[in-house]
């Protein structure tokens, strides 16, 4: 009964320091790699809502993407109307 109780423990313990090893490398990753990080913090959240409302974030995934999309364009037209100026 004590080998059980010592394993449970270890367990337990095995489980609290992995969880204080990706609590810390988050921190470093804010510190030293801030946009990289926050977008996947970004990503895992996400997925999260999606997993939890699905049709709602599905629609908002699909109006991001939009958004993207047509800010791409815009700023594709406005670095062309920059590096091509009109010819007189």
């Amino acid at each position: 009964m004590g080998r059980l109780i010592l394993a449970i423990i270890a367990f337990v313990l095995a489980i609290a320091v992995i969880k204080m090893v990706i609590v810390a490398l988050v921190i470093a990753g804010l510190i030293f790699r801030t946009k990289e990080t926050v977008g996947l913090l970004a990503i895992g959240g996400a997925f999260t809502f999606i997993a939890a409302f699905p049709v709602i974030g599905l629609s908002l995934l699909a109006i991001g993407i939009v958004a993207a999309i047509v800010h791409s364009i815009k700023k594709d037209k406005a670095v062309a109307a920059i590096d091509d100026p009109p010819q007189e």
